[in-house]
């Protein structure tokens, strides 16, 4: 691995980024290998694109992809790894807070055999308030997912080549590129990394993320764990409503034999709903199956190339 692209997305970061440049020039200069910087300006409205069609001029290893508008940082990264030339990449957010200084921790760890590595912001600099809600979100995650990642959020990252290739961000996704990646099979890592105070500018952080991030995590759940099994996750859901719904007709029931009356009583109506919606999560976990089986078998059998029949297991992966 003899060359590197730094991938940064940004959104108003105008005053971060010529301070950013030349710390960044001088810890890739370290590293003795082919660079590239890639910044990609997600729409920014404070004067953030004069800035880097400056730097631009001045330093020919730098290049900038420009949206029209804010389309997220998924689509950042996404545009950003389709430009990148570098056997290996490298993420980082714009704001000054990941430290250009840590970056060969990231590249000592991917050479040792890993695919893709994640900073840890083990101490991070950040209100109270942020520090809680991700340390939350963390643990969710790797309890769903089962990738123990401290900081699956952290946009300091270090991939290989062919993780990019594969994977695929849209919507608010990029938090969950470790998810897909060891979906994948790669082999994932982390290494603790320095985190500074916010220089210049404000975070772009707020409620609207805690939304999205619980139905990507949903998404990315289906993707990864249960897309070749659905019946699994709408069956127990199902099977769980079904049996509260009997618990509490079987109680009713003894308690109408035992003289009590059940007309009219909400518990009543709840059973019934839950046995009636229990059936249908079953059925609808079933149609599911049905359907995922039917596509593995039209992959299986009737995708062929020029040489013959497609290699199931490679294909299948």
């Amino acid at each position: 691995m003899n060359s590197i692209s730094v991938i940064i997305p940004l959104y108003n970061e105008k005053d971060s980024l010529r301070e950013l440049h030349t710390r960044l020039c001088g810890e890739l200069k370290k590293t003795g290998l082919s660079a590239e910087i890639i910044f990609v300006d997600d729409g920014s409205k404070d004067g953030s694109d004069k800035v880097l069609r400056e730097i631009q001029q001045e330093d020919p290893k730098v290049r900038v992809i420009q949206f029209r508008r804010n389309f997220g940082k998924s689509a950042a990264l996404c545009a950003g790894f389709e430009k990148a030339t570098g056997e290996m990449v490298v993420t980082m957010d714009a704001d000054l807070q990941d430290k250009p200084a840590e970056i060969h921790k990231l590249i000592e760890k991917l050479k040792e055999d890993n695919d893709l590595v994640s900073g840890w912001k083990k101490k991070r600099k950040d209100p109270i308030s942020k520090r809680w809600a991700s340390w939350l979100y963390n643990r969710i995650t790797s309890l769903l997912t089962g990738v123990p990642l401290h900081d699956m959020n952290c946009g300091f990252k270090a991939y290989r080549r062919e993780v990019i290739e594969e994977i695929t961000v849209y919507g608010e996704m990029h938090r969950y590129i470790p998810v897909l990646a060891s979906y994948k099979g790669f082999r994932i890592a982390e290494v603790p990394v320095e985190h500074n105070n916010r220089e210049h500018g404000f975070s772009k952080f707020g409620m609207e993320r805690y939304i999205g991030g619980f139905f990507d995590l949903l998404t990315v759940i289906m993707l990864t764990r249960y897309n070749r099994k659905p019946l699994h996750i709408f069956g127990i859901i199902g099977m769980g409503m079904i049996s509260a719904g009997i618990i509490i007709e079987t109680y009713l029931t003894i308690g109408w034999f035992l003289g009590m009356w059940i007309e009219n009583r909400p518990i009543f109506l709840l059973g019934i709903l839950l046995l009636i919606v229990g059936v249908q999560f079953m059925s609808f976990g079933l149609v599911a199956e049905m359907l995922a089986w039917a596509t593995r078998r039209e992959q299986d059998f009737a995708i062929k190339d020029d040489s013959g029949p497609v290699d199931k297991a490679e294909y299948m992966n």
